[in-house]
């Protein structure tokens, strides 16, 4: 039952960054890579239909904006804590231009 299957920490890692990358793309538009990787913490095994994740804009700048996703789980006796966190840097892709010969 996929419900009761235990997240790994590289699906985790891959959902927050998707997460993060909505939230840049929201600042910055669809041209954006990521580009730094500041923390990145798992602290616990989250089943993954309990994953509930959480992104908010830490800093902006007009190239880069930075992106702390939080992905919570419950608690055996009610209330939420804190599974994993991260903090992600994502940068606008440069504009390429025409090569000349």
């Amino acid at each position: 039952m996929l419900s009761n299957t235990l997240i790994n920490g590289l699906d985790l890692l891959s959902l927050m960054t998707t997460k993060a990358a909505d939230h840049a793309t929201a600042q910055l538009g669809a041209a954006i890579y990521l580009s730094n990787c500041e923390s990145w913490e798992l602290t616990g095994a989250l089943l993954l239909a309990d994953v509930e994740m959480e992104s908010w804009v830490v800093r902006t700048e007009q190239q880069k904006v930075v992106v702390a996703v939080f992905a919570n789980a419950p608690h055996q006796n009610g209330g939420r804590s804190r599974a994993a966190s991260g903090r992600f840097t994502f940068t606008r892709a440069p504009r390429l231009e025409h090569c000349r010969s």
